[in-house]
């Protein structure tokens, strides 16, 4: 069983200052060694997260809400975005909003109806522009040859790990640039403020330069002036994999009994 030192991984967040810039299209991603834990956080605000790697506490379910054949297209085309307004207020850092921008390169504007989501991702957290709360469900330089990105909001759910209302977001047979294999992957906004990442498939046929999140970005980030307020998941690692499910919340990962703290 993990141990949980709530204020060591808050004062690890804080004391990272560091601001990514844009590499551009098609440029190749530096990978990073190593991989993340399976559960991670608090940032500067509170968030945490859990994958379902993780053997005790409160782990996310994998169960891909395909809205494929039910959802609405949006025919967003490379390096494109377009809003979309959900019927709930999602509360993200603080601030309840029903827009999100969706970008054709795996994430998510929240709050904002301009702004774009860049080709190349950046790496590491946090960035300063997009100058907007990102949710980066697999922000890699995305290809629209193939596939669409949907969307779908429900009351109640159909995910297990959502209470009451959620909108999902699924990139569904998307290319990597320049038009290399393709991935599906979706997150899931419920209305309480929880966050699910889904991964079907994100093996490109490349795994030196596209596999698996090795030129992806995953986590959550407020505004780039709260720059305390951000946890990534994985920063151009390959450590996403077929199957596996990401949870984004503010409430416990890992329930009191289970919890243990080192007191020196």
């Amino acid at each position: 069983m993990r141990k949980v030192c709530l204020f060591v991984a808050l004062s690890l967040v804080l004391a990272v200052p560091s601001f990514a810039e844009d590499p551009g299209k098609g440029e190749p991603s530096v990978p990073n060694p190593g991989a993340p834990e399976a559960t991670g956080g608090p940032d500067g605000f509170g968030y945490q997260f859990i994958d379902n790697n993780e053997t005790t506490g409160l782990p996310p379910t994998y169960s891909l809400v395909d809205i494929s054949t039910t959802g609405t297209a949006l025919g967003i085309g490379d390096d494109e975005e377009t809003n979309v307004t959900l019927p709930f207020a999602f509360p993200f850092y603080g601030v309840g909003t029903n827009m999100i921008r969706v970008g054709n390169n795996g994430g998510l504007l929240v709050g904002v109806t301009t702004g774009d989501l860049w080709a190349g991702n950046t790496c590491p957290q946090p960035v300063t522009s997009p100058d907007a709360p990102l949710i980066m469900a697999f922000w890699d330089d995305m290809d629209d040859e193939t596939g669409n990105v949907y969307w779908q909001a429900f009351n109640p759910c159909p995910h297990p790990d959502c209470d009451s209302q959620c909108a999902v977001f699924e990139w569904y047979d998307r290319p990597h640039y320049s038009n290399t294999g393709s991935a599906t992957f979706e997150a899931i906004l419920c209305d309480n403020g929880d966050i699910l990442f889904q991964y079907a498939d994100v093996v490109f046929g490349d795994p030196a330069n596209m596999d698996n999140g090795v030129s992806a970005t995953v986590g959550i980030e407020d505004e780039g002036q709260n720059a305390a307020y951000f946890l990534p998941y994985s920063c151009n690692q390959a450590v996403i994999t077929d199957g596996l499910a990401i949870k984004y919340t503010l409430g416990p990962i890992i329930p009191v009994e289970l919890q243990s703290f080192n007191i020196d």
